[in-house]
């Protein structure tokens, strides 16, 4: 007889970080799908494309980027958005669906910055290539105005996700998008107070989670996604020290974040291999602001992200999951959020607890065509 190494694990027990409590550790990492109506409120095929992942064992589902406006923050009408009553209301049938089925929804707040249709940014740029291929147009400078704006979009979509029943807040940071391309030196080439040293180009992510916080209140536990790469740069490093680093999830954790996503193309890899040859950048995260922490990138996948977007046709692999669930195991990281193998296997939990991780399919494009 076979004896199955995952049943024991501690990624599929039930954890407590905060104010949530999880049937396990897995999680649900957010994913674009672009199956939304032009009104941007989620359809019955969204809800039961959640409640199908929440039922196959998944204790915390993200949503996938939800825009929290149609002004700046949005490159389509394809994707869902946080902005109106009646797009909250579709949002609360997810949020009831996937809370029958036991497990905890989280909305991801996401403003898409340069890569908009009408794009705004720290700086005036090329803005990287739209989703369709054609040239992106200038990315315009923000203004005084435009940061106004924001804010009070990131404050009107919280204030909504606390009102319909979500359990926590995700704030998307990362990947280049608006937030995130503030912190890159690379986007960001202002000279007043929100751009040069680490310390001004943190100002403004930062100041949308203090708004946050003080909107929803003190209770509402607050999730920050961050990189250390962008989506039209995957080399890119923005954080090249530990200690560096620290500056930032710090400042995050003092700003009101509860749980740091980390998001990796490979979340075992080192994060800085001169300082420590095996920590990852989750790892370092946790070890150095003391929050729990999600780690990402390419369980279950033989494809890593940059590879998958290039379109070079290379057959995915089902991998074994356990080098990835080990790092839950040593306490490098709280909870794993697992991307494509998910559009794949709804019941992903349900399997690799049972030790049929074998059995999962191969995640491929074309399964992205449907929910």
């Amino acid at each position: 007889m076979t004896t199955n190494r995952y049943r024991d694990l501690r990624a599929f027990k039930p954890c407590t970080l905060g104010a949530l409590s999880l049937k396990n550790r897995i999680t649900m990492a957010p994913m674009t799908r672009r199956m939304a109506p032009k009104d941007g409120i989620p359809t019955e095929s969204i809800i039961n494309y959640y409640r199908r992942r929440a039922a196959g064992g998944t204790a915390l589902i993200i949503s996938e980027g939800t825009f929290i406006d149609s002004k700046h923050a949005h490159d389509s009408f394809s994707v869902p958005r946080f902005e109106t009553e009646a797009q909250w209301e579709g949002w609360k049938k997810v949020a009831e669906a996937v809370h029958k089925e036991g497990s905890a929804f989280v909305p991801q707040l996401w403003h898409i910055g340069r890569r908009a249709i009408d794009p705004i940014g720290p700086s005036i740029s090329q803005a990287p290539p739209q989703i369709d291929g054609r040239i992106g147009p200038i990315v315009r400078k923000m203004t005084a105005e435009d940061f106004v704006q924001v804010t009070e979009s990131y404050v009107t979509a919280a204030k909504a996700a606390q009102s319909i029943g979500c359990d926590a807040i995700e704030i998307h940071g990362a990947h280049g998008y608006l937030l995130d391309s503030f912190l890159s030196s690379a986007t960001n080439h202002r000279t007043d107070q929100y751009g040069g040293t680490l310390e001004n180009r943190m100002r403004f992510p930062l100041a949308i989670v203090q708004a946050v916080r003080k909107a929803v209140g003190s209770k509402l536990p607050l999730i920050f996604r961050t990189s250390q790469w962008r989506a039209d740069d995957f080399e890119e490093v923005k954080f090249p020290t530990p200690a560096e680093f620290k500056t930032w999830v710090n400042a995050l954790a003092k700003a009101g974040i509860n749980i740091l996503h980390i998001s990796t193309r490979r979340v075992t890899d080192p994060a800085f291999p001169l300082d420590d040859p095996h920590l990852t950048l989750a790892g370092w995260a946790r070890k150095l602001s003391h929050l729990p922490v999600i780690g990402v990138g390419s369980t279950c996948t033989s494809i890593t992200l940059e590879n998958y977007k290039s379109n070079n046709n290379e057959p995915d692999r089902v991998t074994d999951p356990m080098p990835q669930l080990s790092l839950i195991e040593s306490g490098e990281i709280d909870l794993l959020a697992i991307g494509r193998s998910f559009i794949a296997n709804p019941d992903w939990v349900k399997k690799v607890h049972s030790g049929k991780w074998q059995a999962l399919k191969p995640f491929h494009k074309e399964m992205l065509s449907t929910l």
